[in-house]
């Protein structure tokens, strides 16, 4: 069975996707600090479709424009990685033939506050966890400074922190 679009990739699928090797996305990560893959507490690295766009947008910059990794650093902190997620997502539409995941859009204060997503298929076991936090950090996203809200996210967002301290 395919995985989604939204769906979280290991680093071997990743680095199969974008075409470069696993060891690479590593070194990326130590070099771009905007690429942070989530870390299960044993070490796998779950990568988000974010964080796919930006492994293909670096690939794009450091080997199809030949831009050093110190210019595609100025590049990413130039627009937080816009620019670099777009040219990733066209990278990978390219790639595979098919159309580019739709770039989400942020609220303004004049727009409504989106409607809750819908429910996803019941998952197993390590799969419910992050999951969760998935959706928690999509929500935590969309927020703006001063954003009513903050408090009726405070919670769950407290919840995690300290479910997050008492991890081995």
């Amino acid at each position: 069975m395919a995985k989604g679009a939204e769906a979280f990739r290991s680093i071997g699928e990743v680095a199969s996707l974008i075409g470069v090797a696993p060891h690479v996305l590593r070194y990326w990560e130590t070099q771009f600090a905007a690429l942070k893959p989530m870390k299960r507490p044993d070490g796998r690295r779950y990568y988000r479709p974010a964080d796919i766009e930006l492994a293909a947008g670096i690939c794009v910059l450091l080997r199809e424009d030949g831009m050093t990794i110190r210019g595609a650093i100025r590049q990413i902190a130039a627009d937080r990685g816009a620019t670099v997620r777009q040219r990733g997502t066209a990278h990978l539409a390219t790639r595979f033939g098919k159309s580019a995941r739709p770039a989400p859009t942020k609220l303004t204060s004049t727009q409504p506050a989106p409607t809750r997503e819908p429910e996803p298929k019941p998952l197993e076991g390590d799969a419910v966890w992050l999951a969760r936090l998935s959706a928690l950090a999509r929500h935590l996203q969309r927020l703006q400074p001063g954003d009513a809200r903050w408090s009726s996210l405070r919670a769950p967002v407290l919840g995690l922190a300290q479910a997050m301290l008492r991890l081995p």
